[in-house]
């Protein structure tokens, strides 16, 4: 099986999960998930873990996470020397914010309304931090796939981005902002349009592209 069918077995798998839990996350079972953790979050709560979730929320924010791509797509253009470099970056993020956007208003589902840290608007499902930082860490393994050889970068590349992933999705319940069935539809989107990109990539990737 060759890489791009690997890519369409994964995404076909993350998104019939995702709207298979898009269309079940207020059935009992998963309820019972999301209520125990909001309500025994506090449980855990200590400054310095909070400080640190704190930080954790500002890393993965929209106005983070463009300057981060922006300054990306810098670097891959200056590095490559082709300003279609700065397709993957533009590609990935800027389409995993669009999606976001779009299915939060699509789905409409409320913040839990208890034990929050911070105020957080716009809606619930699927949580937007996850989002980002799972297609952010799934783009720097991809450019990392893409350009770099040595075998021990790109094992720490996956170990760093499932590191964040994990992170990123623990902080949003322990702030209280989100539930954990947030968290797993985040996750589950953010890999279907990582592979559906890539896909798209890989095909115009087929076309060589002048210098600058």
């Amino acid at each position: 099986m060759n890489h791009n069918k690997i890519l369409l077995s994964i995404g076909s798998v993350t998104l019939s999960l995702f709207i298979l839990l898009a269309f079940t996350y207020e059935h009992s079972f998963f309820q019972q998930f999301d209520v125990f953790i909001v309500e025994h979050v506090p449980n855990v709560r200590a400054e310095w873990i909070t400080s640190f979730m704190l930080f954790l929320a500002w890393l993965g924010g929209t106005k983070v996470m463009a300057a981060l791509t922006l300054i990306l797509m810098i670097f891959l253009v200056l590095w490559q020397k082709k300003w279609t470099a700065v397709l993957p970056p533009m590609l990935i993020m800027g389409g995993t914010a669009l999606l976001n956007m779009t299915v939060k208003e699509w789905i409409g589902r409320a913040r839990p309304e208890i034990n929050y840290l911070i105020e957080q608007p716009g809606y619930s499902f699927p949580s937007g931090h996850t989002m980002a930082a799972v297609s952010f860490g799934g783009l720097c393994i991809y450019l990392i796939y893409h350009y770099v050889d040595q075998k021990m970068i790109r094992i720490l590349s996956i170990i760093v981005a499932l590191v964040l992933f994990v992170l990123m999705g623990i902080s949003r319940m322990y702030l209280g902002v989100h539930f954990l069935t947030d968290i797993l539809g985040g996750t589950l989107f953010s890999i279907t349009w990582i592979a559906l990109a890539i896909l798209i990539l890989n095909r115009m990737n087929r076309h060589k592209t002048p210098d600058l």
